[in-house]
């Protein structure tokens, strides 16, 4: 014990650098150490973070951009009985599989707009349906037909004529519709002229052109929870004062019933529809030129195609007047169009559709006698030439009755309000 301790005191004394070799001498401490190894702590290796692969940005398919486009324009599908804006369901179910039998595609709404934004393609020959104003028969007729087929349509509504009674449709068919996967857009609020104020109308002309525009849209988005991104024009009327309120509200697209093959760069605010119930010369059908692809197409987008024929040029009747013939001639001085392709000129007359209008060109007047009595009611007639291979228009619209007067605006149609009853005692 004497000894152990006396070694211990004399390892203490010892420089530190000298510790290893004496326990290694001295027995008794190399087992000691030996027993008791150092702890080696290895250093936990650093992850290093991996960078995030960039999302890969979304491939846009290459557009077809000489593709085209029909759009057909329905309203009534309830037989003779319905006016000149119907026609019989079975010349409905008729059409739609004369359509099949084509091989033409019917796309939706959807479709047009994403092609026309560049995001995806459609077939080179496509067609739109169309259903205008809210008739329930387009409910009770053209929805059966159409699932039959597998086509899909757009219906064009104007809000004051939805729970109306009588032939309109309810908001509840209207989601159902909705619900069935087919589309609504606007019609504007009361059917109406969007060119002019009506007389009735307190406020301003952009007052009016707000109601009718930006209320609808309200209307229906909040009624049936939609988007509305597209808009018909009343009658098919426009021009530059209402595309610029149609942007302004927030539209992608508006139609008019000027039927036209729709390109790709065609304007988005003058898109042309062909009313399948308007008469052709002779025997031949609006329906038949439009599926066959052999109407006129539509300008590339640029400056406007159209011109009011009541400042740029005489015509007569003139414009927003009365005739109380009821086969009037119908004519227009074209030298406002200044130098233009004469074996161009073209003149379409309301439900007439293109009639064989004569031309002179040493006097620049284009005239049609009308050679069947008009119904009474309004008629735009619409003159196009092509100026530089360009198509250009104006158009004008006169009004035929008994006694030669212009008829005020029709007062919007709303809703009857049913008496509350009072529960009577039992």
């Amino acid at each position: 014990m004497t000894r152990q301790l006396a070694l211990l005191l004399l390892l203490a004394a010892l420089p530190l650098a000298g510790c290893g070799k004496m326990k290694e001498k001295i027995p008794f401490l190399k087992s000691k150490a030996a027993a008791t190894p150092a702890l080696v702590v290895a250093a936990a290796p650093v992850a290093t973070p991996r960078p995030k692969p960039a999302p890969a940005a979304p491939v846009r398919p290459a557009i077809d951009t000489n593709a085209q486009v029909v759009v057909l324009c329905y309203h009534r599908l309830e037989g003779k009985a319905g006016g000149g804006l119907s026609i019989e369901p079975a010349l409905f179910e008729k059409q739609m599989e004369a359509i099949k039998e084509a091989g033409l595609a019917v796309i939706s709404m959807q479709d047009f707009l994403a092609w026309r934004r560049g995001e995806k393609n459609i077939p080179p020959k496509s067609v739109l349906i169309t259903i205008d104003d809210g008739y329930v028969s387009g409910f009770d007729v053209g929805v059966p037909i159409l699932k039959k087929y597998g086509f899909p349509a757009t219906f064009f509504i104007y809000t004051n004529f939805v729970n109306s009674g009588g032939k309109t449709m309810t908001w509840a068919q209207l989601k159902k519709l909705r619900d069935d996967g087919f589309e609504i857009g606007c019609h504007t609020v009361s059917h109406q002229d969007l060119r002019r104020k009506p007389s009735k109308w307190a406020g301003d002309y952009e007052s009016y052109l707000k109601e009718e525009l930006e209320t609808s849209k309200k209307i229906l988005e909040d009624k049936l929870g939609i988007r509305c991104v597209t808009i018909a024009y009343p009658f098919g009327l426009h021009n530059a004062a209402v595309h610029a309120a149609v942007e302004a509200a927030g539209y992608e697209a508006a139609f008019s019933t000027y039927g036209a093959r729709l390109g790709h760069g065609v304007s988005p605010f003058t898109l042309g529809r062909y009313d399948v119930t308007a008469k052709m010369p002779g025997t031949q059908q609006v329906f038949d030129v439009a599926i066959n692809f052999t109407g006129m197409a539509a300008p590339s987008d640029g400056p406007a195609m159209a011109q009011d024929a009541a400042v740029a040029m005489i015509t007569e009747p003139m414009n927003n007047t009365a005739t109380t013939d009821s086969t009037p001639l119908i004519k227009a001085n074209l030298a406002s169009f200044g130098e233009f392709d004469p074996g161009s000129v073209e003149m379409r007359v309301g439900s007439l559709g293109l009639v064989p209008a004569k031309f002179d060109a040493a006097t620049q007047m284009i005239e049609y006698k009308v050679d069947k009595a008009l119904r009474e009611g309004s008629y735009s007639v619409i003159v196009t030439v092509k100026v530089g291979g360009q198509p250009r228009e104006a158009r004008w619209t006169f009004y035929y009755n008994t006694i030669g007067e212009v008829p005020e605006p029709a007062a919007p149609v709303t809703p009857a309000t049913k008496p509350v009853r009072k529960p009577g005692k039992k």
